[in-house]
């Protein structure tokens, strides 16, 4: 299932980034994506994390992502533990601008070979690998993360996880990162209260046509997350083997409208309907025997401005805001009557 969640939000954050290519946003404005498959206070948390961007955007040198106030942060996994997967579209520059995707796993990797690596110097808490293949080129991307619990930092911040991404100059093809996403697993715990969570990230961009990163053109990207969704479905059976599916969304306590929910049975996805403006939705369907459904809704939407000032000495200011989130519902049974 969380294939599938990873898969939608890439769908759904594709089409919020061309709805930013053709906004007022300035022309480098990647897309920080955050989503919580668990929103419920104090409990673990799959956190789902991605980067996402325009073809003809300035390739993007380095992310730097904060999580905010609240969250529970365990590090030292053991080396070599996989935590999550990552899937990833890539545009081969070299290719004759091809679009790839791309799959690889999310590890554990040992700090201590680290503390030297150009992109963040130091000795980190955590480093993990995310591993992918280019034109069967075995590629990885370092990941190093750290809880933040003193400094400037920790106003605002609870860890700090960055990444230095190579390409087009340099890489197989020529490979350019256009987005990513990938979840990670028993690291994340969700603050104790219900508010909204506002993460964010800042993107620093090559100088067009050279390996040089450009300090100067670095923008941030903040990712809402609400505190509260709520997925609830009811079966109710009719005559000659009818069914009605209803259900609710709510997002922080309110009415979500426009959201797509997906019906299954089992891994079969059985509908798709979307919420109206009181957050509802119904789905008719006919059945011949007992049958389970589940519901799942993931959602990923621009926001017409940054929730929050930028961070102080971010050159660019805040360019890109996103509210995403995802979740399942509760499992329904419906009978056929006869």
């Amino acid at each position: 299932m969380k294939r599938s969640i990873r898969l939608a939000i890439a769908a759904s954050a594709a089409l919020a980034t061309l709805a930013f290519a053709g906004s007022a946003w300035a022309a480098y404005a990647p897309n920080l994506i955050v989503t919580s498959l668990n929103n419920a206070p104090g409990q673990p948390t799959t956190l789902l994390l991605g980067h996402f961007q325009g073809a003809d955007e300035d390739p993007t040198a380095k992310d730097t992502i904060y999580a905010p106030l609240g969250y529970g942060v365990t590090l030292g996994q053991p080396v070599g533990t996989r935590i999550g997967e990552v899937d990833a579209t890539l545009i081969l520059r070299g290719g004759g601008g091809a679009e790839v995707d791309v799959v690889g796993d999310v590890t554990v990797d040992n700090p201590a070979a680290h503390p030297n690596d150009p992109c963040a110097p130091g000795l980190h808490q955590a480093v993990w690998k995310l591993n992918i293949t280019i034109n069967q080129i075995p590629v990885t991307v370092f990941v190093y993360v750290d809880a933040i619990t003193a400094g400037p930092e920790a106003t605002f911040a609870s860890a700090k996880i960055q990444l230095c991404l190579a390409g087009p100059i340099g890489t197989p093809a020529g490979a350019q990162l256009l987005s990513a996403i990938f979840d990670v697993n028993g690291v994340f715990r969700n603050p104790s209260n219900t508010t909204d969570r506002l993460w964010r990230a800042t993107f620093t961009p090559y100088t067009p046509g050279t390996p040089n990163p450009n300090p100067g053109g670095t923008v941030e990207g903040q990712a809402l997350v609400p505190g509260r969704v709520s997925l609830k479905l009811t079966a109710k059976s009719l005559k000659r083997g009818r069914i009605i599916i209803s259900g609710r969304l709510l997002i922080s306590g309110s009415p979500f409208r426009g959201a797509t929910v997906e019906l299954y049975v089992g891994n079969r996805k059985v509908a798709t309907v979307k919420t109206n403006a009181s957050g509802r939705f119904t789905v008719k369907k006919r059945i011949r025997k007992k049958t389970r459904y589940r519901g799942l809704v993931v959602y990923v939407g621009n926001l017409a401005a940054c929730p929050a000032p930028a961070l102080p000495g971010v050159p660019q200011g805040c360019k890109s805001a996103t509210l995403s989130f995802g979740t399942t519902s509760n499992t329904v049974t419906a009978r056929r009557r006869r």
